[in-house]
């Protein structure tokens, strides 16, 4: 006899292609993109929905397969920006999700296998978990995390300050989850379903009230406040040399004036991230280039003319102790007629770097590899080591540099320390892209809003605005101009009360894994004793 092999059905294999086209689709348009430029939160609450469908009916086998396909299709779409700086970071971070994601699928389906009933729980806590571990570490990436696509959604998110973004997580992935598992349940099985469904109903509705009180409880507030003006000057970073520095350094002062102007009571000027590109205090004291100097002591001497309070970003080079020199990606505070000429500003060095781009740990250990992003006009910097808290005014303020301010634990250290403001200075004119620029603002809104801190963003291309501590945007001026945004910022020292999350970060977040572990280490020992028992039967 011979033996039949079964034909491969090639119609459920493109019903679960399209299935995770749906669901790449869905992670696509509910973050920022260039279709929908705010992204489209609605589709935020169903994202997984399609694969959890999908992986009921693939074998686990298999299950790597459309992981892999998920991850090229959703990060490859999503971070298509990454493009525009090399073509090489675009692949790279497809490549890594498309791992990450085939390990993804893989746990899916295994906890579904193992689970059986009430497996959907389970996963519902393991997408959970892995959308806080993919921010950790040296490789960890904030962008894509599910509730940042929230953002926009003001009452909702409130609740941040208690939870943060990785308890949020927790409401906004439920119902993928939930009917994935709800609509292939017979009659007699919903009841335990629609229990859980009410739960999540009830909380989410809670939430809410929750955002509308609070939201209504401090718009009105009256503080004493500051004026503030975050300028853009719309640079093209690819350009370089000291002319182009030049070019950029008088644009900044153009804008400057204008806006001194008309508002001349302005306490604080914030420039974007290595708004200035010579070294300041290099340029200054050392005097190796006479050009550069000139260019430096020129813009010493214009700040040192004002009445407010500069905040710029500039490199800053320093001699360590084997007579290497460090160089720190810094920001600079100068306060007119103090510390301005010679320059002794107050300063702050970015402590959470860029991976590959700004920091390479393990340049010893693969040597080749740190040559060659050296190569690709990356700028390796070191990394600062002080939450600094600057005190001007009477305003306790931090900035957090650009990056920085995508992750929630960083921006809370400079808070439990003291800060009462962000003055975030940031440059994704890199990018060429609104959507890299709206992904990197939705997650400053949590920042002020987990925190209760408001903040001021000034960009070299966008989004320059002003965040309040609702998370509301309160001005915001056009993407690739230049321009400027003038605004209040409330004085809130003597009415601040630290929130949950400032005290405890992203506790949630560690308490889905640990509760994921839990779960899984229970429910495979009770898997291992059943067996045992059949083997004990048998005999």
């Amino acid at each position: 006899m011979m033996n039949k092999e079964k034909s491969f059905n090639w119609t459920h294999f493109f019903i679960k292609i399209l299935f995770i086209l749906i669901s790449a689709f869905l992670f696509f348009i509910a973050n920022p993109n260039p279709i929908v430029k705010k992204g489209f939160p609605l589709a935020g609450w169903f994202i997984y929905l399609p694969v959890l469908i999908l992986l009921r009916n693939c074998s686990i086998k298999n299950a790597w397969i459309y992981g892999v396909l998920y991850g090229l299709l959703s990060y490859g779409s999503y971070g298509y920006w990454l493009n525009s700086f090399h073509p090489l970071g675009l692949i790279i971070v497809c490549i890594c999700y498309s791992v990450i994601l085939a390990v993804v699928f893989t746990g899916l389906k295994f906890i579904e296998l193992i689970f059986n009933k009430n497996a959907w729980l389970v996963q519902w806590i393991f997408i959970c978990s892995y959308d806080y571990i993919k921010t950790c570490g040296f490789i960890g990436f904030s962008y894509g995390v599910t509730a940042y696509t929230q953002w926009t959604n003001l009452y909702f998110i409130q609740i941040a300050d208690l939870i943060g973004v990785f308890g949020l997580n927790l409401l906004v992935i439920f119902p993928s989850a939930w009917l994935s598992n709800f609509v292939l349940l017979e009659k007699t099985e919903k009841k335990f379903s629609l229990y859980c469904g009410s739960v999540w109903l009830a909380l989410t509705i809670a939430v809410y009230v929750y955002g509308f009180v609070d939201v209504s409880k401090t718009e009105n507030k009256e503080f004493k406040t500051l004026k503030v003006v975050a300028v853009q000057n719309n640079e093209d970073p690819w350009k370089n040399g000291l002319g182009e520095y030049s070019k950029n350094i008088q644009t900044l002062k153009e804008l400057t004036d204008e806006a001194l102007d008309f508002y001349p009571d302005i306490d604080f000027v914030l420039w974007p991230e290595t708004a200035v590109v010579p070294s300041v205090m290099y340029q200054y004291y050392k005097l190796v280039d006479e050009n550069r100097f000139r260019v430096i002591y020129s813009l010493l001497n214009y700040i040192d003319s004002k009445k407010s309070i500069f905040i710029i970003g500039n490199s800053h080079e320093e001699e360590n102790k084997k007579k290497n020199t460090d160089r720190f990606n810094n920001s600079l505070v100068f306060e007119p007629g103090k510390n301005v000429v010679p320059p002794e500003p107050e300063m702050y060095s970015k402590i959470h770097l860029v991976p590959f781009t700004e920091s390479f740990p393990y340049k010893y250990k693969f040597p080749g590899l740190y040559i060659k992003l050296l190569a690709g006009d990356t700028h390796m910097w070191t990394e600062g080591s002080e939450y600094k808290v600057f005190n001007y005014k009477d305003l306790h303020f931090s900035t957090p540099i650009c990056f920085e301010d995508t992750f929630g634990n960083d921006c809370r250290q400079f808070v439990k320390n003291g800060a009462r403001c962000f003055m975030n200075m940031s440059n994704d004119s890199w990018s060429k892209s609104s959507a890299c620029q709206y992904q990197h603002l939705a997650m400053s809104v949590f920042r002020s809003v987990e925190n209760r801190v408001p903040t001021v963003r000034s960009t070299s291309s966008g989004q320059t605005c002003i965040i309040d501590y609702n998370g509301k945007i309160v001005k915001m001026i056009p993407e690739f101009c230049e321009g400027y945004v003038v605004g209040e910022i409330p004085l809130l020292e003597n009415d601040f009360r630290v929130s949950v999350y400032t005290s405890c970060g992203d506790l949630f977040g560690k308490l889905e894994v640990g509760l994921f572990f839990f779960l899984l280490i229970i429910q495979i020992i009770n898997v291992i004793i059943k067996r045992n028992r059949c083997k004990s039967n048998i005999k």
